[in-house]
């Protein structure tokens, strides 16, 4: 008998993890998406995941629950808000198992080393995943433009579950590969984010708009210049063409796409300003370099954080 009920546990119901829950469990293989708002679980135990899919519409029915209702699982995947990590984590942990793999695709720097301080798992893999996606409501996810996602290892004894992992998200159709360096991909993804989902919530506008406005666009470079100089002093070959490729293709392809900082800003949600620019800050002044510009925005967008609290305090 197994020890384990669960194939893939998806911790965080966001857009991301509704995707690759969903499709996993259409696949044939055992999920719960876990989330803490009892209108999302209550929406996909009712209704089902909704997903949009460039010109696909598909219909998903994973298990769901909030962190009390968490089944054990071969497989754990981490799609929550860096700031929510440790306390997603410590909600589901009584129920895992010692032999459970955690996996990592979140956004933002430093997720790994969350995963192994609080888990304390011989078994845990990091990467990230270029998907863009919009929850429209709870249950029902959109995505427009190709998928790729990296993973490889933080700290495992072997590739077995690894392998097992890769050809899963595979016959999913999910573009994927097993690296053997991830800190590439991700600081390169995190570059990205820095340079744009800051100065999108700050300006309350998507990337067309930072595409069509030269000045703006000079400072999305600055702050990725900034992020990819704190990299290479930690020995990470982030390539800046590459980066800059990126910020141009999305400012022409995905104009009118939201990144999720501007979301979060607009649903007055906390973001993920610390993990992104404020990790850059922070790095940076202990390699004694400068960060001037992302100094400015991380502290401008805490500042937008607080706007809301802020006006209604005044009525």
């Amino acid at each position: 008998m197994s020890e384990f009920d669960l194939d893939y546990l998806i911790l965080g119901g966001g857009a991301v993890g509704c995707i690759f829950g969903g499709l996993l469990s259409n696949s044939g293989r055992s999920v719960q998406i876990i989330n803490r708002s009892l209108k999302t679980v209550e929406s996909i135990k009712k209704n089902g995941l909704h997903l949009e899919l460039n010109d696909k519409k598909i219909n998903c029915f994973p298990k769901a629950g909030n962190p009390s209702d968490a089944l054990t699982a071969r497989v754990v995947m981490v799609f929550t808000k860096t700031y929510q990590t440790k306390e997603a984590l410590l909600g589901i942990l009584p129920k895992m198992s010692s032999k459970t793999t955690y996996l990592s695709l979140q956004n933002g720097l430093g997720n790994g080393k969350i995963l192994s301080d609080i888990t304390r798992s011989d078994s845990i893999f990091h990467g990230v995943t270029m998907l863009p996606a919009t929850l429209l409501k709870a249950g029902h996810v959109k995505s427009k433009g190709v998928n790729t996602t990296w993973l490889g290892s933080y700290k495992s004894a072997g590739h077995n579950i690894a392998n097992s992992i890769l050809n899963d998200l595979i016959k999913c159709g999910f573009d994927v590969s097993l690296v053997e360096n991830p800190n590439i991909h991700i600081w390169q993804k995190a570059c990205f984010n820095i340079a744009l989902n800051a100065i999108s919530a700050l300006i309350n506008g998507s990337p067309g708009l930072i595409g069509d406005s030269p000045g703006v666009k000079s400072i999305v470079y600055e702050l990725a210049a900034e992020a990819i100089e704190v990299a290479t002093q930690d020995g990470i070959k982030v390539e800046t063409k590459k980066v800059y490729e990126m910020i141009d293709f999305v400012c022409t392809n995905h104009r009118y796409h939201k990144p999720s900082m501007l979301q979060d800003i607009q649903l007055e949600r906390a973001t993920e300003i610390e993990s992104l620019n404020g990790f850059i800050v922070k790095r940076a002044k202990q390699l004694n370099i400068k960060a001037s510009t992302n100094q400015m925005v991380t502290e401008l967008v805490r500042a937008r954080e607080n706007a809301g609290d802020f006006w209604r305090n005044s009525e």
